[in-house]
């Protein structure tokens, strides 16, 4: 057996021996529910790599066709050979997945409706992106009506990389949206990279949709991190058992190749069709919940706030209002996200023109919790001082401000608190002057 082989099986029974020593000793049961899922997972794969299989007679001498041809079989897939040699091509049992496209179309950073999904995800020889790494598994997933349909095209040795990377064109179509995740600083360059040095010119799409970038943006403030198991456990609700760790793959495929167990490369082949259905549910799951403004209302105010911060990036004001309308519909529940999609919204009517409607929502914000309830009486002396000169009344507010201040004790950061402090001596100094100037101090109360 190979060195990597021996390793994997090392590795294997180590697995094995740490979930038998804590059922023996009566503790799984007690273990955190994460950390239980995760040592069944463990053995899960380990049980699915089966005994140590024999070692091929005569790999190290196997030719290109040969090797397909045993991927092939081990894959329950087809070898193909083309001009600039094999490669090995694997379809997969279609996923029932419907997706209103007119929905998800209404979402910002997303294609048109009439555009062609197509969903990739690569298995690699290395996590770098340096010239050596080679993609030796493409997944890719798109839509026939309510169904994904998916294949998977591997390269059975390095020599024959050319004819994995012409398969791959013929599967694209220029007028289609790529959906990958870190697609677009890995997966994506990584294959760009490789047509190059192959003398081939890379396929084009007409849209690119790198869903961890939305992700992070939308979803990664109640999310441990943004990486895609995390996003499949917290978001999705779901649990992928069994799987291998993305650090494991090259060596699963270079032990592989060498005549080592296969197991482990179907392992890995599960473990990235997986990666190309989680896509779909992903863009899913944001049609479902987010496409539709009657639906979108019950999203909690954290998503509502951040999806309003994509539209307003991409200019569509009304969407962003929207948005924050429902996100601060509660302002005096005491959630301070509520809180802040009222501030939020305030600042946004106010940047576009639609200043009464600005006033309206700070003077929502003044019964707020915290410290936010001087934000509101502050913004609303700012109205009363120098769009209504109305001194006495800004007066008054900034009275209010200081009161809603010293309510707060606690609340908040101690150098905002501060900052905000400071604001409020300096604007009661110069409303004095001003008032005393114009000879109406005496209507306002006592300093």
């Amino acid at each position: 057996m190979t060195v990597e082989g021996t390793r994997l099986q090392r590795r294997l029974e180590d697995m094995r021996r740490s979930r038998a020593s804590l059922v023996r000793t009566d503790r799984l049961g007690e273990a955190d529910p994460d950390i239980r899922r995760a040592i069944e997972a463990a053995v899960a794969v380990a049980d699915s790599y089966g005994p140590p299989q024999p070692v091929w007679a005569g790999v190290g001498g196997l030719d290109p066709a040969s090797l397909a041809h045993r991927m092939a079989t081990e894959l329950d897939g087809d070898a193909f050979e083309t001009p600039h040699g094999w490669y090995v091509r694997r379809e997969l049992r279609p996923t029932y997945l419907p997706i209103d496209r007119a929905r998800l179309a209404s979402l910002p950073g997303m294609p048109a409706e009439d555009a062609p999904l197509l969903c990739l995800d690569t298995e690699t020889t290395g996590l770098g992106s340096a010239a050596g790494t080679v993609a030796f598994m493409i997944g890719l997933g798109w839509w026939q009506g309510d169904r994904m349909r998916l294949i998977q095209l591997l390269l059975p040795d390095h020599s024959e990389e050319g004819a994995l990377l012409d398969a791959l064109s013929d599967v694209t179509l220029p007028d289609a949206c790529l959906v990958t995740y870190n697609g677009r600083t890995f997966d994506w360059p990584l294959l760009e990279t490789r047509f190059r040095m192959g003398r081939r010119v890379p396929p084009s799409f007409h849209h690119h949709v790198d869903l961890l970038l939305l992700v992070r943006r939308l979803f990664k403030y109640r999310l441990p991190d943004a990486r895609l198991g995390t996003v499949e456990r917290h978001l999705l609700r779901r649990h992928r058992t069994p799987d291998i760790p993305s650090w494991e793959i090259p060596a699963v495929y270079h032990s592989f190749l060498r005549g080592g167990p296969a197991g482990p490369i179907r392992v890995v082949a599960r473990h990235n069709a997986e990666d190309v259905i989680t896509l779909g549910r992903i863009l899913a799951h944001l049609e479902r919940g987010y496409g539709d403004v009657e639906v979108r209302r019950w999203a909690v105010p954290g998503d509502l706030i951040r999806l309003a911060r994509l539209f307003r990036h991409e200019g569509r004001i009304d969407d962003a209002v929207s948005c924050l309308e429902m996100a601060g519909e509660d302002v005096h529940g005491g959630d301070p996200e509520t809180a802040l999609a009222t501030v939020e919204l305030a600042r946004l009517l106010r940047r576009s023109g639609r200043l009464a409607e600005a006033g309206l929502a700070w003077g929502r914000l003044v019964t707020a919790p915290g410290p936010l309830a001087a934000l509101g009486w502050i913004e609303l002396a700012k109205e009363h001082e120098h769009r209504e000169r109305d001194l006495a009344g800004a007066w008054a507010a900034t009275d209010q401000a200081l009161l809603a201040l010293y309510r707060s004790r606690g609340h908040g950061q101690a150098m905002q608190r501060r900052a905000m402090e400071a604001d409020l001596a300096a604007r009661r100094a110069r409303l004095a002057r001003r008032l005393e100037k114009s000879g109406d101090f005496g209507a306002t109360p006592a300093s």
